[in-house]
Formats: C-alpha cells, sequence, structure tokens
C-alpha cells in the first residue's frame, strides 16, 4: 500500500506539471515528516546525492557535446556517412542513422544528438521525397543510440547511483550500441524498398577516403575518450575532462568552425542541462533514502521471491515497468523511482549487474520514444513540422527493433553485455 500511495502520489505531481525535481523531493519530505523523521536529513541526502567525484563527468560529458554539435562538426559526419551507406536504398535513412551512431560517441546524450543531427538530416530527406513522419521516427529512434554507446552520460548516472564500473559499463554499451544501429539500419532499408525511397551517390572508395580524412579528427575523439578509460590511462571523469579539451582544440584551432561566442552558448546550455540533471539526481537520492527507510525494496522483493522468478523473467517483468511508466517520466526520473524499488530482488536473484543496468538504459531509451512524455518525438516533430502522432505511428517498426534487442539482452547477457567488458579486463 505505502508503494503505491508514494507511486500515485509522484505521478499525481507530476501530472499537475510540478518539476520532477520538486515532485520527488516534496513527495520524500511528506513521507518522513509523516514518519516523524528528522528532516534535516533531507538537506544531508541532497548533498550526498551530488558529492560524487564520478557525477563529476556528468557536465563535462554535456559540455564535450554541447561543443561538437555547436561546432558543426556533425556536418562532415554525415559526408563520411553518405560514402559509407549511400548507395544503398533509401541512403538517407541510413546516413541519418550511422550519422547519430557517429555522433553518440562524442555527445553522450540524446537530446543533443537529435538536435544535431536532426537539424541536418531532416530537412535533407523532406526534400529527397521522403515522408515527414518517416523523416521524424528515423531521427528520434537513431537518437536512443546516443545513451547506449559511450560515453553516455545516463550510464555515468546510473553506474554512480549503483556503483557498479562506469568503464565496465560503457564497454558493454559498445557491441549492444553497435547492433541496434544495425538493426534500425535494416528496418529503414525494408521500408525504403516498400516505398521506392532514392539511393544517394554510387559507393566510391576514394570519396570514401576523403571523407575519412576530412573527419577523422572528430571521429577520434570516441576513440581517445573509450580508449584512456579501457585502456587504463585514465578515469571515466579525467576521460569527460579530456573530451571537453580535445573537442575545444578540434573546434577552434582545427575545423575552425567554432567562436567565442559559440563557446559561451555551449557552456550556458551545458550550465542549463547539468542544473536539471543534477538537481533531479539530488532529489532522487531523497526519495531512495525514503524507499530505504519505508523498507519498500523488500516489500517489492517479498512476492517476486515468492512467485520463484528466473533471471529471464524478472528482466521482463523489470522491462515492462520501466517502459510503461516511461511514457509518462522522464528517463532520469523513471530510473531514480523504479531502480531502487527493483535493485534489491535483483541482487537476491543473482542478476548481473551490467545486464541490470544495460536493461535499464535500453527501457529508458524506448521511454524516449513513446508519448506523451517522450522527448526525442517533440523534438523532431519540431523540426520536422509534423504532429506527434504521426511519427509515433511511423516509428512503430523502429521501437520493435529496439524491444527486439532488448529481449536479446536479457536472454543472451554473456553474449551481448559481458563480451566487451571481459576483453578488456573489466
Amino acid at each position: 500500500m505505502t508503494v503505491a500511495l508514494i507511486l500515485l502520489g509522484l505521478l499525481g505531481t507530476i501530472g499537475l506539471g510540478l518539476p520532477i525535481a520538486f515532485s520527488l523531493a516534496a513527495v520524500s519530505i511528506v513521507v518522513l515528516a509523516i514518519n516523524d523523521v528528522n528532516l534535516i536529513v533531507v538537506a544531508q541526502r541532497l548533498y550526498a546525492g551530488t558529492n560524487s567525484f564520478p557525477l563529476l563527468a556528468v557536465p563535462l560529458f554535456i559540455l564535450a557535446g554541447q561543443i561538437m554539435g555547436r561546432s558543426g562538426i556533425s556536418a562532415l559526419l554525415v559526408d563520411f556517412a553518405r560514402a559509407l551507406v549511400g548507395a544503398m536504398k533509401g541512403g538517407l535513412a541510413a546516413i541519418n542513422i550511422v550519422t547519430s551512431m557517429f555522433f553518440a560517441g562524442m555527445s553522450g546524450t540524446s537530446m543533443s544528438d537529435t538536435a544535431a543531427v536532426g537539424g541536418v538530416m531532416i530537412p535533407q530527406m523532406i526534400r529527397r521525397g521522403y515522408s515527414r513522419a518517416f523523416t521524424g521516427a528515423i531521427t528520434a529512434s537513431s537518437s536512443t543510440i546516443g545513451i547506449i554507446i559511450p560515453p553516455s552520460v545516463p550510464m555515468v548516472i546510473l553506474a554512480s547511483f549503483m556503483q557498479i564500473s562506469t568503464g565496465a559499463l560503457f564497454a558493454a554499451g559498445m557491441l549492444i550500441g553497435i547492433l541496434l544501429g544495425a538493426g534500425l539500419i535494416f528496418a529503414a532499408w525494408i521500408i525504403s524498398v516498400l516505398r521506392d525511397y532514392p539511393t544517394e551517390d554510387p559507393f566510391d572508395v576514394w570519396e570514401l577516403a576523403r571523407s575519412f580524412l576530412r573527419a577523422a579528427p572528430a571521429l577520434a575523439m570516441p576513440a581517445v575518450i573509450l580508449g584512456g578509460i579501457l585502456g587504463g590511462v585514465f578515469t571515466p571523469t579525467e576521460a569527460a575532462a579530456v573530451a571537453v579539451v580535445y573537442g575545444i582544440v578540434i573546434a577552434m584551432l582545427w575545423y575552425r568552425t567554432l567562436n567565442l561566442r559559440g563557446l559561451y552558448l555551449a557552456l550556458a546550455e551545458s550550465a542549463v542541462m547539468t542544473g536539471a540533471v543534477m538537481l533531479v539526481t539530488a532529489t532522487a537520492h531523497v526519495l531512495g533514502y525514503t524507499f530505504t527507510y519505508q523498507n519498500l525494496g523488500q516489500t517489492v522483493l517479498g512476492p517476486l521471491l515468492r512467485h520463484e522468478l528466473s533471471p529471464i523473467m524478472f528482466l521482463l517483468l523489470l522491462s515492462v515497468v520501466m517502459i510503461v511508466a516511461g511514457t509518462v517520466l522522464d528517463g532520469i526520473a523513471m530510473m531514480f523511482i523504479i531502480v531502487p524499488l527493483f535493485l534489491p530482488a535483483a541482487v537476491a536473484l543473482g542478476v548481473d549487474p551490467l545486464q541490470f543496468a544495460m536493461v535499464v538504459i535500453l527501457c529508458w531509451g524506448i521511454g524516449q520514444q513513446t508519448p506523451p512524455v517522450g522527448a526525442a518525438l517533440f523534438i523532431t516533430s519540431v523540426i520536422a513540422r509534423t504532429d506527434v502522432m504521426s511519427l509515433t505511428r511511423a516509428n512503430l517498426p523502429f521501437i520493435a527493433v529496439m524491444v527486439v534487442i532488448l529481449i536479446l539482452t536479457i536472454v543472451f547477457p554473456e553474449v551481448l553485455v559481458q563480451t566487451m567488458p571481459r576483453l578488456f579486463g573489466l
């Protein structure tokens, strides 16, 4: 009953328009006050929620993504992707997805991916005869790769919350992100064949080499980040600082596409995004303490253990809950509300922490694609100038691909989740 009342309180306050961070804090304070808990605990948990060295990577990765997005480097990535996959049927759709995969290795967030890639690709696709709904769906769904292929801001937050290795989680996301991109390209190709969407220029190995050389400094950024982390040269937080410096150097000195005003705007936007993310993170730790105080994790654990669920069935149940919750909750809020309830059960059932984390991240990505709260849908609907429901219908095949990847992650963790961390000794 307590779980239901807290969840109803959260949904009710969010539904009334209260900002998510204030909703998390308000419900927590009410529950703690009713139980005569000294409310100085709230201030202590707010501070503890952000007093974490790994979380310092969050503002830095956000800033690195803003720098790369405002530098216009996405156009170079598009040119390279065009030379790589443009010759296939529906070439621009494949280019959109591949560019998102490249940009994911720089931005760390799906919103940066959506804005940067969508701003370049959506007008081109519409001019070439692609429907607005299909164009928006491709852009929205491929932006999900931004939180799966590392570096990923949600992965940093989740790893800090679960106290697992950020580097290992980054490594686990590499294979799954590539597989997701391949699945989206395959679905886009089938639709393009059925609708007779055009191909782009024939494959030219020399153009591929030229476009690669132009984009190489930008493409080297994820290699520097991941190579440094997986090679043990620096921590994820240090890697985030390196990413910012590297982004400034290549954007301002190498490509010279970012001026001081652009850098100022990137800093300002990063500050706003960081403030929003960290405030939710801080208040979510208050909610987590409330769950712990009320012993709600054990309340959820009891029925699950009585039904003797296998790890696979447990993760399928978790996925259903998170996908449904993702239709009405922001990704960070969903994670901090659902994960503390189910994490004790995951531990008791022997679910691998990396697999649990990857399932949460994939459900987070699917939630970004579903109305009424799907953030990626609203950004792309504005750029593509189409309504959200039309975009959602066009997005169903791509959501299906994400669900298939989610199920494969649940059923075959040894292959999809563990392969890359073991390869790098993590």
